[in-house]
């Protein structure tokens, strides 16, 4: 299978004459226990794009479902659903969403925050806001480009994803580094959800739900091929995608998971992040 790149064509007109549900995922390779399988196939269609593109694909009806970033569940003027058959979380580090500072982090006063990720951006604000007492600037920063460590490179920045693992910028540069997965099970006690599968309230998703509930349970028993197979594509070593798939991260929404997303909007409700904590609605069977 080829690695999976964003930004690969929208058949929209097509898929939609046909009835064929069309899933929106992020490309990264924290996803692929929730996808591998689906890629390449008929129906449904995968597209992939960055986190924070997808709550757009969502809306505009470019997709049926979509694996949104968490605080977009808050922020939507759609009526969405959470639809509890998978979701990207960690119960402590993540390895792939970091804050890289040249200063103590309770001196930064300007963080460049990664334009990929909206809930990693959330999160930072609420880490450093109850932790560090600090609520620094920030400044969009599309990390994608070239990273650089020389003397012009920012005071902080937050990066998210395969990035974090392939194109890190170095500890020497970088000496104070805070992995918000982390600081947030410091805070809390709980995991954090970083993304869920998500639909308009109203949306037919038929059998789809199921299917990739069912995705998910199979992929659990092969992680470690999944991680053998996507490991290179995305920049990281064998061992460390096994563990990462394996034991850093979970995909099964369970109580918690729940109990961690509602907690997540209650802070980011009091800093002015989201508009409200609004109570979590679950797809359900014809709902």
């Amino acid at each position: 299978m080829p690695p999976s790149t964003p930004g690969i064509p929208k058949p929209r007109a097509a898929v939609e004459t046909l009835g064929v549900k069309r899933i929106g995922c992020v490309a990264y390779l924290n996803a692929k226990p929730l996808i591998e399988g689906l890629e390449g196939l008929a129906d449904p269609v995968v597209q992939l794009d960055v986190p924070s593109a997808l709550l757009d694909d969502l809306e505009q009806g470019e997709v049926d479902i979509a694996l949104c970033p968490v605080i977009d569940y808050y922020r939507s003027t759609e009526s969405l659903v959470m639809v509890p058959v998978g979701c990207i979380a960690s119960d402590g580090p993540t390895h792939t969403v970091r804050l890289f500072s040249k200063t103590p982090v309770a001196s930064i006063d300007r963080v460049h925050a990664d334009t990929d990720s909206h809930t990693s951006v959330a999160l930072l604000r609420v880490v450093l806001n109850k932790l560090h007492a600090i609520d620094p600037e920030l400044v969009a920063f599309d990390a994608r480009r070239e990273i650089g460590d020389d003397g012009d490179a920012p005071q902080a920045m937050l990066l998210i994803g395969d990035k974090v693992v392939n194109h890190a910028p170095s500890s020497k540069t970088y000496p104070y580094q805070l992995d918000l997965g982390e600081a947030w099970k410091k805070l809390t006690g709980l995991p954090f959800v970083f993304a869920v599968w998500m639909a308009k309230q109203d949306a037919d998703l038929d059998d789809l739900p199921t299917r990739l509930g069912g995705v998910r349970e199979a992929n659990a028993k092969h992680i470690e091929a999944i991680a053998d197979r996507h490991a290179a594509a995305h920049g990281w070593e064998v061992q460390q995608a096994r563990a990462y798939l394996g034991r850093v991260l979970s995909y099964r929404v369970g109580d918690k998971h729940l109990i961690a997303i509602a907690r997540f909007a209650e802070e980011a409700a009091a800093l002015g992040l989201i508009p409200e904590a609004k109570p979590i609605a679950l797809w359900r069977v014809n709902s």
